[in-house]
């Protein structure tokens, strides 16, 4: 049988199996066909990327929004939520300028911003982090950085030509920064190299970024992926959005840790980065970096070390002979670290580091410092273990205690907190909500811990929400099984700041 007459026997064979069929019906089966695959494929990916229980829950979510007056009610609640999130500050915005005055306003701005600044919250020592240097902030080390950055306010870094002092600081900061951690220790090499950021966040996108580059070269990965802990900064997700990395947030264990057995079970050929903090903001509990550091070296991709806030403290700490397990490029595995010099090294906002593997070192700070900061965090430990109803989540290794409570709101006990001066970071799973420790609190941990007292017995005898306060939206929030209608109220809410 040659070649002309096989074509005409299979177009008789499959004309004669088609004629069953309408017309209608064959000319229809290819693009249905191609949007059953696209919805199959659709569906298969949400699987991967979000799991069974979170995919079907979305659809189920989905499916009931198709109900008339369904979707219709959940944005009219949606909007309330808002609203009451906005209305302290839409009533602040009244009067605020939006077009350039017609004249300059001269000296007289100052006398301005003077005003304005009087309307601040009282910060000094009731604020949970934010200001880490102690004092008051017209002497001291306040004056000092306050001097240092007025003298360099004109400078441009990228010109460093023309300010050769500014690169000259850099320089140095970077060194000392890397003397901490790890770099005159025979297994970081002895090569660590970084450069300042702005802050916490653009250390960690930087981070990110030179890990996919660098897995992209060595591996030739093209379609990244990163694992972190739950407990991990939301710094990662900005990372991995404007990276193009897919994300995997893997649950901690009961310790609040990063699981190791569950970040190796996400592990794959596409994997470019895995990612420790020392101590993890919420809870202030130390990862398991050395064994996190081996599972990095042995699948042969990248380590991130997030010491934003124990960058400055974990080495002085462990100095004074406190149990600080190995955190720095000491650890084989660890491919990048940051550290916020902006936070426990007492420098202006935002200054930070980033650090990869490089020379050149010196020290910082000094023990006494850290003493002073570790002692205050074991007094508010003690004291708060003392409450009845409350708990501390896992053991703080370092200067973050997160408390919460099985028979109290601890959203309401934060509102009343609230209502006394206090600005305390709210926290989910488990909801609770945490201090951290700077040196504006150690003369104020007594009236820290009346305060908390205080506020327990308040809502323990009182429950129900504070009027105007906040821990009806956290509990809800916290209590959502859509995540993503959590992530529809912050956008809705960012859009009306604006």
């Amino acid at each position: 049988m040659d070649y002309s007459s096989s074509i005409s026997h299979f177009r008789a064979s499959a004309n004669l199996f088609l004629s069953q069929y309408e017309p209608l019906a064959l000319l229809l089966a290819p693009p249905l066909s191609l949007l059953i695959a696209h919805a199959l494929r659709s569906f298969f990916h949400l699987l991967i990327h979000n799991g069974l229980k979170a995919t079907l829950l979305g659809f189920l979510i989905n499916s009931v929004k198709l109900v008339p007056g369904v979707k219709r009610y959940i944005d009219a609640e949606k909007r309330k939520v808002v609203d009451k999130l906005q209305s302290d500050s839409k009533s602040k915005r009244e009067g605020w300028k939006t077009e350039l005055p017609s004249t300059g306003l001269g000296t007289s701005v100052l006398e301005k911003m003077k005003e304005e600044k009087i309307n601040d919250a009282v910060w000094q020592g009731k604020c949970s982090g934010t200001v880490y240097i102690g004092g008051s902030e017209s002497d001291g080390h306040f004056s000092l950085i306050n001097e240092a950055c007025s003298m360099f306010a004109h400078t441009n870094p990228l010109h460093l030509d023309v300010f050769q002092s500014v690169g000259h600081f850099e320089a140095e900061v970077v060194a000392m920064t890397a003397a901490l951690l790890g770099s005159k220790e025979k297994s970081s090499g002895g090569q660590i190299c970084g450069n300042m950021t702005s802050g916490g966040t653009e250390s960690i996108l930087l981070a990110v970024k030179s890990s996919r580059d660098y897995m992209k070269s060595k591996k030739g990965i093209t379609r990244p992926e990163m694992i972190i802990p739950d407990s991990g900064h939301s710094a990662y997700d900005k990372a991995a959005q404007y990276f193009n990395i897919k994300l995997w947030r893997v649950p901690v264990n009961k310790n609040f840790q990063a699981d190791v057995k569950a970040i190796r079970r996400h592990i794959n050929k596409n994997t470019i980065l895995i990612v420790g903090s020392a101590p993890g903001f919420p809870h202030g509990i130390i990862d398991p970096i050395e064994e996190l550091g081996h599972l990095a070296s042995s699948f042969g991709i990248c380590f991130h070390v997030d010491l934003c806030l124990g960058g400055f403290v974990l080495p002085f700490a462990r100095e004074l002979g406190y149990h600080i397990p190995p955190f720095d490029f000491s650890v084989k595995g660890v491919s990048s670290i940051s550290v916020d010099v902006h936070k426990y090294g007492l420098a202006p906002k935002g200054t930070s580091v980033v650090l990869y593997r490089n020379h050149q070192i010196r020290k910082l700070i000094t023990n006494v410092f850290s003493f002073c900061l570790l002692d205050s965090t074991a007094s508010i430990c003690c004291c708060i273990e003392e409450i009845a109803e409350l708990f501390i989540v896992g053991r703080p290794d370092m200067t973050i205690v997160a408390f919460g409570s099985d028979v109290l709101d601890i959203f309401e006990v934060n509102d009343v907190m609230s209502s006394k001066g206090w600005h305390l970071n709210a926290l989910q799973r488990p909801n609770s909500i945490h201090i951290c420790v700077t040196l504006q609190h150690g003369p104020i941990v007594e009236d820290f811990v009346k305060d908390l007292k205080e506020s327990v017995k308040t809502v323990k005898e009182n429950p129900g929400p504070v009027s105007g306060g906040l821990a009806p939206i956290y509990g809800a929030a916290g209590k959502m099984p859509d995540r993503g209608m959590v992530q529809e109220l912050l956008v809705d809410y960012m859009d009306g700041t604006c």
